[in-house]
């Protein structure tokens, strides 16, 4: 027996099994038929030129030219049959380094994903990220530099409607490019530069929450940097997972974060399921793991040795897995013994895990007064279990190691 299975961003699509013994006719046209597949039946877009002798791909597009070097060592790939697939290329262009001259010095970068069709797109999102930045000093400048994008056609949903497969488009994909000013990583910075960096897409992420834009995916490889002329500017990167908070209607399937960085609360079995409320505090808490992965395994913007960095498993295992090796070590962070830290970034890290544990054995009292009160059938207390996002952030810029790293890049 043989089956034939199509592999899409989707998911997959099985036929019935083949006996290519009883059925060696319908075996022999099968094979007959791949046998003459080009390489769009195959699933290539071919829109993507291979350019062997630079090692690279070539995109022209409504007058655009691209040229991606999906060879270059600066590449950040993604491998999998399934979810966006997202890669980021450098990528040169004579009609985008034109209209930009000042921009393309830096250097361009084009991110190239299978975006979920029922979510808002990453263009439309940005667009109202702009608008609010024109108002916000704490958003603008601090945000990715959207140059061009297009939206290919052929979303995955095409195959299973023309296959009769119930309920075609939930989930379907399509394919986008996007380019953006090149920008450096976040993990690249040491001492006070990676604090400023990490506080200003902090500022930034709550100017935008605070209008509706919901990032959703604070992770190290989303927080980036670059100079403008002499000033250091943090940006908040990526925000194909974000949504709005005048969304209307599904916002698609995928689960938001990156499992190392998403908050306690989310990687729970009911977090996983999504039935838990995704909040501003979550992505704060977010932010918070950000600081401890980087603080923790990088010395001077390198990633230390893997027998000298702690949290590999927190990448590997599972979502509830992760959730209990990261509430361990909250809850047994003293414990810690640290050599390569600077000892400044320490106690923000140890100010900012205390603040954590403080805020969840809060809401877990409150919790449990309201379930015994309910108990003996008295009044339920009227005390809030979730604190104001301006009350939540407080907690965090008041520490005495935040306001310390402050004043010192100020």
């Amino acid at each position: 027996m043989v089956w034939v299975w199509q592999y899409d961003r989707q998911g997959t699509i099985q036929c019935s099994g083949i006996n290519f013994i009883q059925d060696l006719p319908r075996f022999m046209v099968l094979l007959y038929a791949f046998q003459r597949f080009s390489l769009v039946h195959w699933g290539r877009n071919t829109d993507f030129k291979h350019d062997e002798t630079n090692d690279s791909h070539k995109l022209m597009i409504d007058g655009v030219d691209l040229e991606l070097h999906t060879s270059h060592k600066d590449r950040v790939a993604h491998y999998g049959l399934k979810g966006r697939a997202t890669n980021v290329f450098p990528v040169t262009s004579a009609k985008l380094s034109k209209d930009n001259p000042e921009i393309a010095k830096d250097g361009m970068v084009a991110k190239v994903f299978w975006a979920e069709e029922q979510r808002a797109s990453e263009p439309d999102i940005l667009k109202k990220v702009y608008e609010i930045a024109e108002e916000q000093d704490a958003v603008k400048g601090h945000v990715p530099h959207l140059l061009w994008h297009h939206k290919f056609k052929d979303p995955t949903s095409k195959i299973r409607e023309a296959l009769g497969v119930s309920e075609p488009a939930k989930g379907s994909r399509v394919l986008y490019i996007l380019v953006f000013r090149k920008l450096k990583p976040i993990t690249e910075l040491k001492g006070t530069e990676f604090f400023d960096a990490w506080r200003q897409c902090i500022m930034c992420h709550y100017a935008l929450w605070q209008a509706g834009v919901y990032h959703r995916d604070v992770s190290p490889g989303n927080m980036m940097w670059y100079r403008n002329g002499t000033v250091f500017m943090g940006v908040l990167n990526d925000y194909d997972l974000s949504s709005l908070a005048t969304a209307l209607g599904p916002q698609g399937n995928e689960r938001t974060g990156t499992i190392p960085f998403m908050a306690l609360d989310l990687l729970s079995k009911k977090g996983q399921r999504g039935e838990v409320k995704h909040l501003y505090r979550h992505d704060l808490e977010s932010f918070v793991w950000v600081l401890v992965w980087v603080s923790l395994r990088y010395k001077d913007g390198r990633l230390l040795s893997r027998k000298s960095r702690p949290f590999d498993e927190w990448a590997t295992v599972d979502a509830e897995t992760c959730g209990e090796k990261k509430s361990f070590f909250q809850t047994n962070f003293l414990q810690y013994e640290v050599f390569a830290v600077d000892q400044r970034m320490w106690e923000l890290v140890m100010d900012c895990l205390q603040l954590l544990k403080a805020d969840a054995y809060r809401r877990e009292t409150i919790e449990y007064k309201k379930r015994r009160q309910a108990g003996v059938g008295r009044l339920i207390m009227a005390e809030e279990l979730e604190l104001d996002d301006l009350k939540f952030l407080d907690l965090f810029t008041h520490t005495e190691a935040w306001v310390q790293l402050s004043n010192s890049v100020q």
